[in-house]
């Protein structure tokens, strides 16, 4: 029994496991002979028994109890190998008890507390054996069935183990105290029985006070918790509406300031319109190509107010836009805004999207493509027409989409800066590196993601992945 325990607390479920069966065999056997009154050639199978009278009982064979309380211990650690703990906790526990009353009996010679049968005999070793084996198997499981509620860190839990643990290292003391009243002090039963029941309870009473003591500081150190939680969650609370109330402070102030300053930028605009048409009869064209830089540069810095502004709107996304919106009908919708450069730089568009429908937030879905699509547009090679290819596929959580081009491409060292914000690669082009970040920015607040492969000189595929219906929610 005990190397089947051991086997099986190292992991070596099978040996443990064939060992037991075993001994589980050995048992039903025996009791068997019990039952029917047989005789079969178990007795002395592992070795002969020349000390026992034959005609007293039957040599080499075990007490009725004793296999008993083997079977029961055999067949819980059987059943635990086969992963039924909570029947394997209660057939050990049962053959603990059996185990511990026979040492109990033993210790103070009480015959009766492991007597029923003709032979009734057991052997302090069995005993001892007995009870260390169902107490192995009890604690190795604790931490499964229905011992994990004893095995728990939570106080009621560490109540009950030492209430246990003094119930029964006590009892046998009082069961001897008892006794020795009864046989030595010659006191009446009575007296002893009362004598007992008080001694009992006045022992007792140390061990309550120091499992209350316990209990009481665990309560108090879980109020405590309770109340520093409490007080945490009412700073956490008044911080969040602080930071709330900064932030919108924030946007307000960012809008006021990007309201504030396309008016004048669209006044400076008309104004070097002005000046551009009436001093071009008197100026060289050297000097005319000033107005032309500072046209562009006006209107980098527009362009540079509109994306904050869009990017102040990234951040404010709201649950209750999202729609059932045609892909196919929302690319072609784009592909038609921005027919106009498509044509001034030749392009052929391809759309290879069937009957591909997706619950998204319209606005921010319209934004990702289009930004896309533009780029593929602006960042065109030079010596080629560009040619820009639209693909989906639909997905069982959500739909990939695929805006691949034959265009410049992107240096292999600047691929890591892609998605920054304010990211360029090709200085002779104008942009102000905010649409790649824009996009990543309203894919991951929808819970989607994006994806690029690209080859300088040979072109870029980005590959979007946009969750449906729940999923699209951040």
């Amino acid at each position: 029994m005990g190397i089947s325990i051991g086997l099986a607390i190292i992991r070596k479920q099978v040996f443990s496991g064939f060992l037991g069966a075993i001994l589980l065999i050995f048992c039903i056997f025996t009791l068997l002979q019990y039952l029917f009154g047989l005789n079969l050639p178990v007795d002395e199978l592992f070795m002969s028994d020349n000390l026992t009278d034959p005609h007293k009982e039957t040599p080499g064979r075990m007490s009725l109890y004793t296999t008993i309380s083997f079977l029961f211990t055999a067949l819980g650690l059987e059943l635990y190998l086969t992963k039924k703990y909570s029947i394997s906790q209660i057939l050990t526990s049962i053959g603990f008890v059996m185990a511990y009353l026979s040492l109990i009996g033993i210790l103070f010679n009480i015959s009766s507390l492991f007597s029923f049968g003709s032979y009734s005999a057991v052997a302090l070793p069995t005993a001892l054996g007995l009870t260390s084996a169902s107490i192995g198997i009890l604690f190795f499981t604790s931490d499964r069935g229905w011992l994990s509620e004893f095995a728990s860190k939570h106080s009621a839990a560490v109540t009950t183990r030492y209430l246990l643990l003094y119930f029964f290292l006590s009892l046998p003391l009082f069961i001897g105290f008892f006794l020795l009243m009864l046989s030595k002090a010659k006191f009446p039963a009575e007296f002893a029985t009362v004598l007992l029941i008080v001694g009992y309870a006045v022992l007792t009473l140390p061990f309550a006070i120091i499992l209350l003591r316990k209990l009481n500081r665990s309560d108090e150190m879980s109020w405590e918790l309770m109340r520093e939680l409490e007080q945490r969650s009412e700073e956490l609370f008044v911080n969040n509406n602080k930071l709330e109330m900064k932030n919108k402070q924030l946007d307000s102030l960012i809008h006021i300031i990007s309201h504030d300053l396309k008016t004048p930028i669209t006044s400076l605009q008309g104004s070097m319109s002005i000046m551009e048409k009436k001093l071009a009869p008197v100026m060289q064209t050297q000097d005319l190509q000033l107005f032309t830089i500072s046209k562009r540069s006006i209107k980098t810095l527009a362009e540079t107010i509109t994306n904050l502004g869009e990017i102040i709107r990234t951040k404010q996304l709201e649950e209750n836009k999202i729609e059932n919106i045609d892909l196919c009908g929302l690319v072609n919708k784009i592909i038609s805004q921005l027919d106009a450069t498509i044509k001034n730089t030749n392009a052929v568009v391809t759309v290879d999207i069937d009957d591909c429908y997706i619950f998204y937030e319209q606005i921010h879905l319209h934004s990702i493509i289009q930004n896309l699509v533009t780029n593929a547009l602006k960042y065109h090679h030079p010596g080629r027409a560009p040619l820009i290819e639209i693909s989906s596929q639909k997905l069982i959580n959500g739909v990939r989409l695929d805006v691949k081009d034959n265009g410049l491409g992107i240096p292999e060292n600047q691929k890591k800066n892609l998605f920054n914000k304010y990211s360029r690669f090709h200085e002779h082009i104008e942009g102000t590196g905010v649409g790649l970040y824009l996009v990543r920015q309203l894919l991951g607040g929808h819970g989607g993601s994006i994806d690029v492969v690209s080859e300088e000189d040979k072109g870029t595929t980005f590959t979007i992945f946009l969750p449906s219906g729940n999923n699209a929610v951040n």
